[in-house]
């Protein structure tokens, strides 16, 4: 049991682990198929804002981040994707791995903004810290324990 899933049954929360089919070429995890539930995984994305520096957005796998809403809502000018260092060094997990909960567990400072389209899910699919696993528990559940930021922020 890894930390996200140790948190999450301290916490009484329910969920599944998911085993993802995952390859990694160039120090990026990549789907090798399709998952049956993939509309529900939503990605975590670590951006560096010019204000605020260290931003978690969390948003549907296949969506797109549009970097002008994400920065209006963080207070940031200028938004983007920092190198896999910057990453790796600031949240603790490599590229394919980011977990919107273990970040909260270790850098609750951080701000974390959620697209808005997670309302209309009633279970969702993240990352539990680990390349090609990940867990499953109730979008409701997901929001009370992060408390973050929901707006439109994809494109």
């Amino acid at each position: 049991m890894n930390q996200v899933e140790a948190y999450l049954t301290q916490k009484g929360i329910y969920f599944t682990v998911h085993e993802l089919p995952v390859e990694q070429a160039d120090g990026t995890a990549v789907l090798t198929e399709e998952p049956a539930d993939h509309n529900k995984i939503f990605k975590t994305l670590v951006m560096k804002g010019n204000k605020t520096g260290v931003i978690i957005a969390v948003v549907p796998l296949d969506a797109r981040v549009d970097y002008k809403k994400a920065a209006k809502v963080t207070g940031n000018r200028k938004i983007g994707l920092p190198p896999m260092e910057f990453v790796l060094e600031h949240t603790g997990y490599e590229h394919g791995a980011n977990t919107p909960i273990g970040i909260h567990l270790n850098h609750p400072e951080y701000s974390m903004v959620f697209d808005d389209s997670i309302r209309e899910y009633e279970q969702v699919i993240v990352s539990s810290g680990e390349i090609g696993k990940a867990v499953e528990l109730a979008a409701h559940d997901l929001l009370e324990l992060l408390h973050p930021e929901i707006e439109n922020i994809v494109k």
